[in-house]
């Protein structure tokens, strides 16, 4: 790695951003229409990054190989709908109301409530509604992961480690399809796919939170197999270039939370100067981290 980068100070940056309002009204109506068709453009999304990406997307349709280009609610809530009233289902929905209400103003008062449910249904089912309740939520404040402790320990350990066996042998840090068979950044209309993809982003960050917190001996193994995948992407040029990105992002999230020195080297070592600026400055982060 012996290329060069530029810094610019957040402060002039954010000068340059906060004068620049010319933005034309049709992006500042596309902005509100997207905020309540798409959940995550609420927080994604403001008209000047809806414009930029307009540009981008016309520069882009101008320069790039079309026949290549296509080779490669409540905000954060789950909505699951029991039909029937049993007592199992009761338990269900009483959980469900209390996870869609936890707070981190309230939470000690919740998690005494759901930790009392946990204790007398220490179950698949219950332990996989709070678990689908971790992916979705915020994943620099996940309220949710404390709710883990609640089970009982051997029950938690079987069911962390099978989760864990199913992530690590079928791959599921890897994207989607869907995500390598469209380039997000040069959709039309088509921003369903991309709010998609920040749903399974998120997730994905929060499993690896968790995996951190209780597989912490086997996350080296982890690293390496992103790192490896993401390094056969890099030398496919049928692959979107941002992909890259998804890999580089996962690991500095968990090298965040997880020291690994020979993770960090490898990074180091890469040649940089055909990556694109946003892949250098996730290197970077990589390695002025530690």
């Amino acid at each position: 790695m012996d290329d060069k980068v530029i810094k610019i100070n957040l402060s002039v940056f954010n000068h340059l951003y906060n004068i620049n309002n010319d933005v034309p009204s049709a992006i500042i109506n596309k902005a509100e229409n997207l905020k309540k068709s798409c959940n995550c453009f609420n927080s994604f999304y403001d008209p000047k990054m809806i414009w930029e990406k307009k540009l981008f997307n016309k520069k882009e349709k101008n320069t790039t190989n079309p026949e290549a280009a296509s080779n490669v609610n409540n905000k954060g809530r789950v909505h699951i709908i029991i039909p029937d009233f049993s007592d199992s289902s009761n338990i269900k929905r009483t959980l469900i109301g209390y996870l869609n209400k936890l707070t981190q103003k309230n939470k000690e008062l919740i998690y005494e409530k759901i930790k009392v449910i946990i204790d007398s249904n220490n179950t698949d089912e219950v332990f996989l509604i709070i678990w689908s309740y971790i992916k979705v939520s915020d994943c620099d404040n996940n309220i949710y992961i404390k709710l883990l402790e609640y089970f009982e320990s051997d029950f938690l350990n079987n069911s962390i480690n099978k989760l864990w066996d199913n992530y690590l042998n079928n791959d599921e840090w890897k994207p989607p399809k869907y995500i390598y068979e469209n380039n997000l950044l040069l959709l039309n209309n088509e921003y369903e796919l991309y709010c998609d993809y920040i749903k399974w982003k998120k997730g994905i960050h929060n499993i690896n939170i968790i995996w951190i917190k209780y597989k912490k001996a086997n996350i080296s193994q982890l690293l390496n197999n992103i790192h490896n995948y993401m390094l056969e992407c890099i030398n496919n040029p049928n692959i979107h270039k941002y992909i890259i990105d998804i890999f580089m992002e996962q690991i500095l999230k968990i090298l965040n939370k997880y020291n690994d020195t020979n993770i960090v080297e490898k990074i180091k070592s890469l040649d940089i100067k055909n990556f694109e600026s946003s892949t250098k400055f996730l290197i970077y982060n990589i390695i002025e981290n530690k």
